[in-house]
């Protein structure tokens, strides 16, 4: 389960930046920028309503279930700062960002293996859509990049 290790990773460099970095944030509160039904659409699940995730104000976890399931489908809305969304829509190698048109002012998916993402900045606001199908998914990094654009378009309406 590569991917997985790839999804952790990626979300524990997101969550490695400093308060401070997060205090410029847009201030935004990730938790009422998508519904739970925005969600159930995308996955074709029944999403409970969308709370911090590990008590993060810049992050809100969305799933069928009441905990922190590994490999169940769930999507992760972050709100972000211009250091971390420049740094991870401009990675390196394998992570390097795509652009999007037609999200926002400026948007990027960034995939490997299993593992997909979208990022948006609309004017000083910017956040990442990151869905994981679920372990029984067929889906690929390329559908799931759509269901993350559909979302980021949710979100959008909300800004």
């Amino acid at each position: 389960m590569p991917s997985y290790r790839i999804l952790l990773a990626l979300a524990a460099a997101s969550l490695a930046v400093s308060p401070p970095a997060f205090a410029q944030a847009s201030g935004k509160d990730p938790c009422t920028l998508l519904t739970a039904a925005d969600v159930s659409s995308a996955l074709g699940i029944t999403s409970r309503p969308g709370r911090p995730y590990l008590g993060s104000t810049h992050v809100c976890y969305f799933a069928a279930d009441t905990g922190y399931v590994i490999g169940a489908p769930s999507v992760t809305l972050m709100v972000m700062t211009p250091v971390a969304f420049q740094n991870q829509s401009h990675m390196p190698g394998a992570l390097a960002g795509h652009a999007l048109a037609g999200l926002g002012d400026e948007a990027y998916s960034v995939s490997s293996g299993g593992y997909a993402k979208v990022l948006v900045r609309k004017g000083t606001v910017m956040f990442s859509v990151t869905i994981v199908a679920g372990e029984k998914s067929k889906a690929t990094p390329a559908q799931i990049v759509e269901m993350e654009k559909t979302l980021a378009t949710k979100v959008l309406a909300h800004i």
